[in-house]
C-alpha cells in the first residue's frame, strides 16, 4: 500500500526545497565532500546559512553519488523508506493491540495523503528516517522493558538510533519523550523503583543530546534553531505565537484525519496571526484540550491510545513554533512523525474495542469494509497528489489554485505566467500577490517584478518598482544596486550616483557601489545619452522568502 500510494511521483523532477538543498547543491553531489557536510550548516551559502543536519546530507551525497543526479535515485529510496515505516509501524502496532487492528493502523498509515509531501520531496527523507529510527528506538525499549531491565547493550543501540535521529531533523531530538510516555502508559511497575532502573540510561541519552547541542552551535555560529521566523510570527511573543498555533491546530486535526484539501504553503494570508482569542482560537484550545482529557481518561481501560495521543503530542512539539519561532507555520512533511503516533492511538482504540467486536461477525466486517474504504481513498487521494509534485511548473499551478491567498504560490505563478508569454495575466498575479503579501515583505514582489521589466527592456517600470522596494525596505542592498542601475540605463546619471552615496553611507558594500557611483560620474561627464549603459538581468525564478 505504501508503494501503491507513492509510486505515481516515480517521474517527477527535483522540485521546491529539492532544487536548493540537492540539485544546486555542490555540498551533496559527491559523498566525497563528507568532511565539507559535517562541519557546514544544512542550507548552502546560496541561502541564510541555518538549521545542522549532516546526516540527512550525506544521504542525499549518496543518492547522488550512486544515481549521477538522477531524480530517479530519491524517488526510489523514499519509497523503501517509506515501505519499511509503514512495516515498522505495524510491528509495533502489533506488540500493543490485536494483529487486525495493527494491520488497520499500518495500511491506513501507508495509505495516509498527508505523507505525501514527505515522500515526493528528497528533502522529505529525513521525516521518513527519524520516523523509522522513532519506530525502532519504541520497539526496542518495549521489548526489552517486558523482558525487565534494559541492559546496556539495549542502551548503547537506543544511543546510536537517537544519534542518527539528531543529526538527521531536529525532531529527532525529542525521540526519549514518546519512551517515557511507553513507560508511563504501557509498563507497569512504581514510580519509585522505575526511576531507579532507567535514570542512568535517560541520562546518557540527555548527555548525547547535550553534545548535539553543543555541535550544532558551534557549526551555526551560535545558533540553535533557524534564524528566519514564519510571516504570521513576526514580532510576536510566546503569547503571541501560542494564540496563533491555536488557530493551526484544527488544521493538523483536519490534515491528520481527513486530508481531502492538500497543499505545498499555508503563508499569509492562509494562516494570519491572532490578535485575540476567537472561534477559531478557542477551537483549536478544545481540540487540544479534549484530546489531553480523553488520553487521560483511558490511560487504564485504553492504554495504547493514550500512548499514541501522547506520542502525537511530542511530535508536534517542534513545530509548535511556541517555544522556539521557526520559518513554518504549517508544513504537510512536519506531519509525517505525529500521524504516525496518531495510527498507534486508533489503533488502541480498535484493540480496546476488539474483545467486543471479534465475536460478532457482521462487526468484524463492519471494520474491515471501513478500513478497506479508508485505504482505497487514500492511496487514490495520494497518487493523485504525488502528480501535483512532478515538476516546478505543476506545482505553481496547483499552488496558486490551492492555497489562493498564499503571496509566496500568487508570486511563483505570477513568474511562470511570465515565462509562459501570458503577460497581462502576469501582471495581475503580481498585483494580486503584492496586496496578499504581510507589511515588509512586498519587496520582494517588486524586486522580482522588476527583474521581468529589466527582461522585456521596461527599465522605467523597473524603476518605478524599486523605488516603491527601496521606501518599504531601505535595508535591502540588491534593491539600491537594481535601483541605481536602472537609473544608469535611463540616463538618470546624477540621482543614480546619489543613491550609490546613500547606499555607501547605509553600509553598503564599497566595490559594488564606488563603482556604480564612478561609472555615474563617468557617464554624466561625457554626457552619455540615455540607453548607453544597459542592464543586463540573468532572470529565474523568484527568490524563495529564505
Amino acid at each position: 500500500m505504501a508503494l501503491a500510494a507513492g509510486v505515481a511521483g516515480l517521474g517527477n523532477e527535483f522540485t521546491q526545497d529539492d532544487v536548493g538543498l540537492i540539485l544546486q547543491n555542490s555540498r551533496v553531489h559527491q559523498l566525497s565532500s563528507w568532511r565539507d557536510v559535517l562541519t557546514s550548516p544544512y542550507w548552502p551559502p546560496a541561502f541564510h546559512q541555518e538549521l545542522y543536519r549532516p546526516l540527512a546530507s550525506l544521504f542525499h551525497a549518496l543518492q547522488f553519488d550512486l544515481g549521477g543526479g538522477s531524480p530517479l535515485v530519491f524517488r526510489v529510496t523514499s519509497y523503501l523508506l517509506y515501505m519499511l515505516v509503514s512495516v515498522a509501524v505495524f510491528l509495533l502496532a502489533g506488540r500493543l493491540v490485536p494483529r487486525p487492528a495493527a494491520l488497520a493502523a499500518a495500511l491506513l498509515f501507508a495509505a495516509h495523503p498527508v505523507h505525501v509531501e514527505a515522500v515526493a520531496l528528497g528533502v522529505g527523507q529525513s521525516e521518513l528516517l527519524v520516523g523509522l529510527l522513532a519506530v525502532c528506538m519504541a520497539i526496542r525499549y518495549i521489548d526489552a522493558r517486558r523482558r525487565g531491565a534494559l541492559t546496556a547493550r539495549d542502551w548503547a543501540i537506543l544511543a546510536i538510533l537517537y544519534l542518527a535521529a539528531c543529526l538527521t531533523k531536529e525532531q529527532g531530538m525529542l525521540l526519549p519523550l514518546p519512551l517515557l510516555a511507553a513507560e508511563l502508559f504501557l509498563l507497569p511497575g512504581a514510580s519509585t523503583q522505575r526511576a531507579r532502573l532507567l535514570w542512568r540510561g535517560f541520562g546518557f541519552l540527555a548527555g548525547i543530546a547535550v553534545l548535539v547541542v553543543l555541535v550544532r552551535r558551534a557549526v551555526l555560529g551560535g545558533q540553535f534553531a533557524g534564524v528566519l521566523v514564519a510571516e504570521a510570527l513576526e514580532g510576536l511573543d510566546v503569547g503571541g505565537r501560542a494564540l496563533t498555533m491555536l488557530r493551526v491546530v484544527p488544521e493538523w486535526a483536519r490534515l491528520l484525519l481527513w486530508p481531502a484539501q492538500l497543499q505545498a504553503d499555508y503563508s499569509p494570508q492562509e494562516i494570519v496571526a491572532s490578535t485575540w482569542f476567537g472561534p477559531r482560537e478557542a477551537l483549536g484550545f478544545l481540540l487540544l484540550a479534549g484530546a489531553a482529557a480523553a488520553a487521560w481518561a483511558a490511560r487504564r481501560r485504553a492504554p495504547v491510545f493514550s500512548f499514541g495521543t501522547a506520542w502525537t503530542a511530542i511530535a508536534l512539539i517542534p513545530v509548535s513554533n511556541v517555544l522556539v519561532p521557526t520559518g513554518i507555520v504549517l508544513a504537510e512533511r512536519t506531519l509525517f512523525l505525529p500521524s504516525l503516533g496518531l495510527m498507534i492511538a486508533l489503533s488502541g482504540l480498535v484493540g480496546a474495542l476488539w474483545p467486543r467486536v471479534a465475536g460478532v461477525a457482521w462487526q468484524r466486517k463492519a471494520l474491515g469494509v471501513a478500513c478497506a474504504v479508508l485505504v482505497t481513498a487514500g492511496v487514490i487521494r495520494s497518487g493523485a497528489r504525488q502528480r501535483v509534485w512532478r515538476d516546478k511548473a505543476t506545482l505553481t499551478v496547483n499552488g496558486a489554485q490551492n492555497a489562493p491567498r498564499s503571496y509566496r504560490a500568487q508570486l511563483a505563478y505570477g513568474y511562470h505566467l511570465f515565462e509562459s508569454g501570458q503577460r497581462d495575466r502576469a501582471l495581475e498575479t503580481y498585483q494580486l500577490a503584492l496586496s496578499l503579501a504581510p507589511r515588509g515583505h512586498g519587496w520582494r514582489i517588486r524586486n522580482d517584478l522588476a527583474r521581468r521589466f529589466f527582461g522585456v527592456q521596461e527599465p522605467a517600470r523597473a524603476v518605478e518598482q524599486l523605488r516603491a522596494s527601496v521606501a518599504e525596505a531601505p535595508e535591502r542592498q540588491e534593491t539600491w544596486n537594481y535601483l541605481i542601475l536602472g537609473l544608469l540605463e535611463l540616463g538618470e546619471y546624477a540621482e543614480g550616483g546619489r543613491m550609490a552615496e546613500d547606499a555607501l553611507a547605509r553600509g553598503g558594500e564599497p566595490n559594488v557601489f564606488r563603482d556604480l557611483r564612478n561609472l555615474a560620474d563617468s557617464a554624466a561627464r561625457v554626457g552619455a545619452p540615455p540607453g548607453s549603459i544597459r542592464v543586463r538581468v540573468v532572470l529565474g525564478p523568484p527568490p524563495e522568502s529564505r
